[in-house]
């Protein structure tokens, strides 16, 4: 039996290197995936100083702009409050002017017509007009012939 002791031995030897070897090929893989966590975990809390800064930098601006916002509302008001005056003067304005602008349009218009109808009446002989001989051709005529 010492030869099947002797095979045993053998093959209990080579179990025990395969288990070596694959402790030490699962352990490389371990520190492998450690080295990777490490990086990863740096990198990690590096994106967090940055966020964290970001966060900073983000609350001052909303703190200045919480300061700032009452400011704009109140140039809007008075920018709105403006405009209200600016269009309430514009309406008196013109209530102001546009009669007199519409009578001196109505004016002109009659005065317009009248120079047209004397121009027409002065360029143009009218055949309703009276002859010099005060009552017309035929009067004439009749006087004539008497």
């Amino acid at each position: 039996m010492p030869a099947l002791l002797q095979i045993c031995t053998v093959i209990v030897t080579m179990a025990l290197v395969a288990i070596a070897v694959v402790t030490v090929r699962a352990m490389m893989d371990f520190e492998r995936a450690a080295k990777d966590f490490s990086r990863t975990a740096d990198a990690i809390t590096e994106s967090l100083a940055q966020v964290k800064d970001v966060t900073n930098e983000i609350r001052s601006v909303a703190t200045s702009l919480g300061r700032i916002v009452p400011t704009i509302h109140g140039v809007v008001d008075r920018f709105e409050e403006l405009g209200e005056r600016t269009a309430e003067l514009s309406n008196a304005l013109l209530d102001q002017v546009e009669p007199p602008i519409r009578t001196a349009a109505a004016v002109m218009s009659g005065v317009r017509t009248a120079t047209n109808y004397m121009i027409r009446a002065l360029t143009h002989p009218s055949t309703n007009r009276r002859s010099p001989t005060n009552g017309g051709f035929h009067h004439a005529r009749s006087i004539a012939n008497e």
